[in-house]
């Protein structure tokens, strides 16, 4: 649990929903955007640094400003410029707030613009902010009277819990109100081991919790009545204890958020664990991050957030890890979340503009798989093999495409599919398409936590 979201604003400026647009749509940036925007409907609706097939890829806590343990004020281009080559194209401030650090964000704003990313602005009680506050704020200032290219959103609040809720859905329409329309905002939700109290006061003990309790499900649909998001954003970190072991309960969240994803017609966005915190969450290997991205887009995830990019200070928590560390140098999972990026940006359009069906499964699984996500067959593929299988099955504007992933956090795996007839098309391994033909049957190798896009032409 990231604790040190308990004090802070969070997320986002959606770009992309489960779908593209209808037949005929060019994609273009410039596209006038819907009026109500759909899982059928989705344009270039938000940031104009990306059109609609591409995949956010963001990044808490991207670059910071000179605060705390935090040796120089890191706000660089040239931070900026590696931020963009690890193949990050969405920021998440945690400490540069525009109440706090204004001439930090609007310099954060120009390297962005420059750089091709969308920079989603942090406030201070963003949750309790009313027009008039705005307008008399230094928000005015940055964000409306300036309107820079590179804003993506306003970050509203991590971590919500029930009692957040409405305020939450009065401030954003606030912001919508004052700032282009295009700008939208969400929420992050809890994972499913919060405790009830935290879902519902945030350990506030006001008000009392419901007779009877207040279950996850409950509280994601709270959530989506009350605030009506444009995506369900949520955090479940299960690299935890002892390597290789996995949080059991990681199917099972991502499963529910899905679900209620996908009959609210919005896309879903996870939060890839890149940092070790407390004292049993521990540092991913390349191996267990591959894991978790290719898990969450086998199972339909429209956006990958990584916690985090630069190392937070410690508090109530100690963190190690992340991609840049508290001295503002590389560290080993930069390298590997840039290699699997490259991956996600080669398979992004096809994911991005098609709808998940299911999911197909062969073999054992290192945390359970509700069976209520399981398909026996789809379309052309009757039946896949492997000791660690586990296929994405999507619609792709009417054809089918697959998301062909090894289940095993550890070890390579070969994973066998059978189709109902000779097929040719295409796949994507390694950030690396190759067509294919003539084939009834498909024999691929992939490492640990490996994946590979197969599309049927």
């Amino acid at each position: 649990m990231r604790r040190i979201c308990y004090f802070m604003l969070s997320l986002v400026l959606l770009l992309g929903l489960a779908a593209c647009g209808p037949a005929g749509d060019s994609g273009d940036k410039d596209d006038p955007a819907p009026s109500v925007v759909t899982n059928q409907t989705y344009q270039s609706y938000w940031m104009k640094q990306h059109d609609y097939k591409t995949m956010p890829i963001a990044a808490f806590n991207t670059v910071p400003p000179k605060v705390g343990a935090y040796a120089q004020n890191f706000i660089t281009e040239e931070n900026y410029r590696i931020l963009a080559e690890s193949g990050i194209n969405t920021a998440y401030c945690l400490y540069d707030k525009l109440d706090t650090y204004p001439e930090d964000v609007i310099n954060a704003l120009a390297y962005c613009e420059k750089y091709g990313v969308s920079y989603v602005a942090g406030l201070n009680n963003a949750h309790g902010q009313t027009s008039s506050s705005i307008l008399e704020s230094v928000i005015y200032q940055t964000l409306i009277k300036n309107k820079p290219k590179a804003l993506g959103g306003v970050m509203i609040m991590d971590e919500p819990a029930y009692i957040n809720m409405s305020a939450m859905a009065t401030s954003r329409k606030c912001f919508e109100e004052l700032l282009d329309k295009k700008l939208y905002y969400s929420g992050n939700l809890f994972p499913t081991y919060a405790a009830q109290s935290q879902l519902y006061n945030r350990d506030t003990g006001s008000p009392a919790l419901p007779e009877g309790g207040y279950s996850y499900e409950q509280y994601v649909q709270d959530y989506i009545e009350l605030y009506k998001p444009q995506a369900l954003s949520y955090d479940y970190y299960p690299v935890q204890g002892s390597y290789p072991n996995l949080s059991g309960g990681y199917y099972e969240n991502m499963s529910i958020i899905r679900k209620y994803a996908m009959q609210a017609e919005i896309p879903f966005w996870v939060y890839i664990q890149t940092c070790s915190f407390n004292t049993n969450v521990r540092i991913p290997t390349e191996e267990e991050i591959n894991w978790l991205v290719n898990s969450s887009l086998a199972y339909g995830c429209k956006g990958i957030q990584y916690f985090t990019y630069w190392c937070p200070l410690s508090g109530g928590e100690v963190f190690n890890g992340a991609m840049i560390d508290v001295d503002g140098n590389k560290t080993e999972v930069y390298g590997y979340v840039q290699k699997i990026n490259r991956q996600i940006a080669a398979v992004d359009e096809v994911l991005m503009c098609s709808l998940s069906k299911g999911i197909m499964v062969s073999g054992t699984s290192p945390c359970a798989i509700p069976e209520e996500d399981v398909i026996e067959s789809y379309q052309n593929l009757t039946d896949v093999s492997g000791a660690t299988a586990l296929v994405g099955c999507f619609d792709y504007n009417g054809k089918p495409a697959y998301y062909v992933f090894n289940n095993n956090n550890t070890s390579q795996e070969a994973i066998s599919l059978t189709f109902d007839s000779p097929c040719k098309g295409y796949t994507v391994q390694a950030a690396e398409k190759e067509a294919f033909s003539d084939t009834s049957v498909m024999e691929l190798t992939l490492k640990a936590g490996e994946a590979v896009l197969v599309v049927l032409e």
